[in-house]
């Protein structure tokens, strides 16, 4: 596989798109630094080198959570960090906002996890996961236990809707899914998806406080020990019921 160094990681996709190419992974999601591409059975990486930087949205953080400058992601996402270090790699909680309504620019894809939330926290947004049913939307107080590997995409937003994303490890792999069609024309609830399964709690009151560091960081703490997807699905259970305050 070669491997191109680019300045602009997003413009060189695109480039390569223009020449035959498709995306087929990138890495991480919230600052996207590595991207790999196949036209046939050609196969090129593109890294951003270090040098170089992504853009930065110029308005500050809110108050609440650890400060920390927006940071345009992947489908023009723009993410913050919620504890900075990261646990020494071991989980993000990305403070996630889509500034924009209507269509969001996603496409089919999914990530090499082991554990990933998705907690709304202000608006509203349509998403829709393989093998369980239609599109729906997610508003305030909703959240969502999202399995490895399971199939999704963000169709569309209210503008400035907002969501926490806690996963682990803290950087993984988002890979694009070029063969599947959302949603599927089967509904399998109870599939499990490399050990888990996928889970919605719809509570509709969202914490006014969250997202904090704290918090946050209790949801590490619960998750440790944590084995089976039942203990998963329980502690996020937990989790959101504590930040709705139930």
């Amino acid at each position: 596989m070669d491997i191109i160094p680019v300045e602009d990681l997003d413009a060189a996709i695109e480039q390569y798109k223009t020449l035959g190419y498709r995306l087929d992974m990138i890495f991480p999601a919230d600052n996207p630094r590595d991207a790999v591409m196949s036209r046939g059975d050609d196969c090129l990486r593109l890294v951003r080198s270090p040098a170089f930087s992504r853009p930065v949205a110029e308005e500050m953080p809110p108050k609440g959570g650890t400060p920390s400058e927006w940071i345009v992601g992947r489908a023009g996402m723009e993410y913050r960090d919620l504890i900075p270090d990261r646990m020494g790699g071991k989980v993000i909680a990305s403070h996630i906002r889509l500034t924009k309504g209507g269509e969001v620019p996603d496409y089919v894809h999914y990530h090499k996890i082991d554990l990933q939330m998705i907690y709304c926290l202000k608006g509203r947004i349509k998403v829709v996961y393989e093998d369980q049913g239609p599109p729906f939307w997610l508003e305030p107080g909703d959240c969502v236990l999202q399995p490895s590997e399971i199939r999704h995409r963000v169709l569309e937003c209210v503008p400035n809707s907002e969501v926490v994303e806690i996963t682990m490890p803290a950087e993984h792999e988002t890979w694009v899914e070029h063969d599947i069609t959302l949603p599927t024309a089967e509904l399998k609830p109870d599939r499990d998806f490399v050990g888990q399964r996928f889970f919605v709690t719809r509570l509709r009151r969202a914490d006014p406080t969250f997202p904090n560091e704290m918090v946050c960081k209790e949801f590490v703490e619960r998750m440790k020990g944590v084995v089976t997807p039942d203990e998963i699905l329980a502690a996020v259970i937990d989790v959101s019921r504590s930040l709705c305050r139930m």
